[in-house]
C-alpha cells in the first residue's frame, strides 16, 4: 500500500531528530517544549496509524496540528514564548495564526482550499525550517534553537502527509464551481500546481519584506504587494474561478522578477545564501504559474478556434 511507503521514512526520519536532539535535551526541555514534543509525538504515532491503514482521516491530525499551531501563535502574540526562534513581527504572526486557524477549521469542514492551504503552510514550514535545521546540524549545535526548528521541520512534514492523498482528496466536499478540480485537463494540472506553491510563497515573501535582516530595504514594499496579490489570486483560484488563474499567471511574473531583484539589489557584503534561500519558494511558484498561463492562453485558442454552435 502506497501510504504505508510514507509512513516508514517518516517514522524513520523522526527517530533520526530524536536521536539529534536527544543528547542535549537539557538545553531546550523545559515543561512546555515537552508538553509541545509529546503532543507532536502523539500526532506522529496518530498519522503513521492512520498512514498503515490507509484510511483518509488522518487529516483530522492535520487539522489538530493546524489549530495547535495557531493556539502556540496565540500565546507568542500575547507574550508566551515557547519557540526560541521567533515567527516574525506580530502582524505577521497574527495573519499567520488565523491563516492556520482558518485552514484547521476547513480541514474539519472537508474544505479543499482549506486542505490546499494546509498543505502550502506545511511545505513552506518543513522546506524552510529544515534548512536553517541543516545549518545547526551542521555545526554540531543542540540547543533551544534546533529543537524550535527540527519541531517546525516534522510538524510541517505531518501536514504533508495528512493533507495529501488522492484518498484525502476524495472526501473534500466541493462546492459547484469547484467540481472543475476533478477534470483531468493540462489547464487544471498547471492552476491547482500553481495554486499550492503561490500560497507556500505568500508567506516566504513576507519574510523577506519584514524579518529578513539582509534583505533589499526597496523591495519591501514590492514583496508585501505581491503577496497580497498572490493570495488573492490562489483565493479565486482555488473557488473555481478563472480570474484566478490570469492573476496567477501575473503573479508569477513578479515573483520572477523579485527572485532577481533579490541578488541584483543585495546589499554590499551580503551572502548569496541569503536571497538563494527565497529560490526554493519562489522559482517553482513562478515556473507554475507561467505554466498555467500557458495553458490558459492555449485553452482560450482552442475555444476561439471552435466552430460556434449553430
Amino acid at each position: 500500500m502506497r501510504s504505508r511507503l510514507i509512513a516508514i521514512p517518516l517514522v524513520a526520519a523522526s527517530a533520526w531528530l530524536v536521536a539529534y536532539l536527544a543528547p542535549g535535551w537539557e538545553r531546550w526541555a523545559t515543561p512546555a517544549t515537552v508538553l509541545v514534543s509529546g503532543l507532536v509525538a502523539a500526532a506522529l504515532v496518530a498519522a503513521v496509524a492512520a498512514l498503515w491503514r490507509g484510511s483518509p482521516q488522518r487529516r483530522l491530525v492535520g487539522a489538530f496540528l493546524l489549530l495547535a499551531g495557531s493556539a502556540l501563535l496565540v500565546l507568542d502574540i500575547g507574550g508566551l514564548h515557547i519557540t526560541a526562534v521567533p515567527v516574525g513581527p506580530v502582524p505577521y504572526e497574527i495573519l499567520v495564526a488565523l491563516a492556520t486557524a482558518l485552514a484547521g477549521v476547513g480541514v474539519l469542514r472537508r474544505r479543499r482550499f482549506a486542505r490546499w492551504l494546509g498543505l502550502a503552510v506545511g511545505a513552506a514550514g518543513a522546506a524552510s525550517s529544515g534548512m536553517n535545521l541543516q545549518l545547526w546540524i551542521a555545526a554540531g549545535l543542540v540547543d533551544a534553537s534546533a529543537w524550535t526548528f527540527a519541531i517546525w521541520t516534522l510538524g510541517g512534514l505531518l501536514l504533508l502527509v495528512t493533507l495529501g492523498g488522492c484518498d484525502v482528496a476524495a472526501v473534500d466536499r466541493l462546492a459547484a464551481r469547484e467540481e472543475v478540480w476533478r477534470a483531468r485537463d493540462p489547464l487544471v494540472a498547471w492552476t491547482r500546481a500553481a495554486t499550492l506553491l503561490a500560497i507556500a510563497a505568500c508567506p516566504m515573501l513576507l519574510v523577506y519584506a519584514f524579518v529578513q535582516a539582509d534583505a533589499a530595504s526597496v523591495l519591501t514594499v514590492p514583496a508585501a504587494l505581491l503577496a497580497g496579490l498572490l493570495a488573492i489570486a490562489a483565493a479565486l483560484a482555488g473557488s473555481g474561478r478563472a480570474a484566478g488563474g490570469l492573476l496567477l499567471s501575473i503573479g508569477a511574473l513578479g515573483l520572477a522578477a523579485m527572485t532577481v531583484a533579490a541578488f541584483a539589489l543585495r546589499p554590499a557584503g551580503t551572502d548569496l545564501r541569503v536571497p538563494a534561500f527565497y529560490l526554493v519558494f519562489w522559482l517553482p511558484a513562478a515556473a507554475s504559474g507561467l505554466g498555467a498561463g500557458v495553458a490558459l492562453l492555449w485553452a482560450a485558442r482552442r475555444s476561439l478556434r471552435s466552430p460556434a454552435c449553430p
